[in-house]
């Protein structure tokens, strides 16, 4: 099998290769398509994609940005990295890691690519794996069971939150960008500055929501007023992803966000050509939602001097182990003690 590189949406022809890997791929995400370079948010970060081609067919795909010093191919609650159904895992990860390799700049010092499944190709080729767990890697529900069984599967804390908010007359449905964007990007710059986040250019943003087909942008509102907005993004026939959400920090007590998410689990079910809902992590808000949790993986290859990338991760490793195994009593003074010495 061999490589070939894009930094740009390819022809025709080879679009519709893509999409064929991607079509026979287990979640296959907006992302790993042709629609990355597309995506407003990656322009100014040299966008690329790896495709793996042999005997007429892609067999599999990573797509990622490239900095100056570090290239990344997705994260942990979203991998980037797919393989074709029934290609052979050994030489497609071969082939992945002699493409990232080749797109590197001379000051790239660190290359991670993270993936659905494990991809041994990869590590022979002397990437480093790393299996991410919860509250990392991601819930994923299989949208075929319908509605009322994930309702069902969902923790009763989740399901009384969503019946709370609807008696409490909260409303959701989809962004009309010209009619709400400027109250939404509101909202956002509020968010932000309470989290400590960085934020999208207004213009950045407003092109990203105005692209139609592949987002689901949803609005809750209380007595006529925003609330919060929870953004997915898909890419059929595989895969909805949760993407972000905004709220008023004054008005939680609505529980508007448990039931933003319901209401996209409801759409995607409605779509009928939609596989599985991803909630892109696995913290305990997204856990309460039922679904098992999906293990991903990173590869990763160190090229620093000495690999103190990989040296440092694996001291704190260490060091959070050692935390873990203390008492909680004493984990708990620990907590105080460092949150006083702020």
């Amino acid at each position: 099998m061999n490589y070939v590189i894009f930094t740009s949406i390819p022809d025709d022809s080879t679009e519709l290769a893509w999409n064929d890997c991607l079509d026979n791929s287990e979640f296959a995400g907006l992302y790993m398509s042709s629609d990355f370079f597309r995506v407003q948010y990656f322009k100014n970060y040299r966008p690329f994609a790896v495709l793996v081609v042999g005997d007429g067919l892609v067999h599999g795909a990573a797509t990622g940005v490239l900095g100056d010093r570090d290239m990344d191919c997705g994260h942990s609650g979203s991998p980037q990295v797919c393989i074709r159904r029934g290609s052979n895992a050994e030489a497609v990860g071969k082939a992945l890691a002699a493409g990232l390799k080749s797109h590197s700049l001379p000051s790239t010092k660190f290359i991670s690519a993270f993936a659905w499944d494990e991809l041994p190709g990869l590590q022979s080729a002397g990437f480093r794996l790393k299996r991410f767990q919860a509250p990392l890697g991601t819930i994923v529900l299989d949208l075929s069971k319908g509605t009322d069984r994930l309702f069902r599967e969902f923790a009763e804390a989740r399901r009384h939150n969503i019946r709370r908010a609807i008696k409490a007359k909260v409303e959701v449905e989809e962004m009309s960008v010209e009619r709400d964007f400027d109250d939404y990007y509101a909202l956002y710059t509020h968010w932000s500055e309470f989290k400590g986040l960085p934020m999208q250019p207004y213009d950045v943003q407003r092109a990203v929501f105005e692209s139609v087909g592949n987002r689901l942008l949803l609005v809750a509102r209380h007595n006529g007023r925003m609330v919060g907005v929870s953004t997915f993004r898909f890419r059929r026939p595989s895969l909805i992803e949760y993407t972000a959400n905004v709220s008023r920090r004054e008005e939680t007590k609505l529980k508007q966000n448990d039931l933003l998410m319901w209401r996209a689990i409801e759409w995607s079910c409605r779509q009928n050509d939609i596989r599985y809902f991803s909630m892109a992590g696995a913290h305990t808000f997204l856990q309460r939602f039922g679904g098992p949790h999906h293990a991903t993986y990173r590869y990763s290859l160190d090229l620093t001097a000495f690999r103190h990338r990989d040296l440092a991760e694996a001291g704190h490793a260490v060091a959070v182990r050692l935390y873990l195994a203390l008492p909680q009593r004493v984990r708990e003074k620990l907590k105080k003690y460092t949150a006083g010495s702020d």
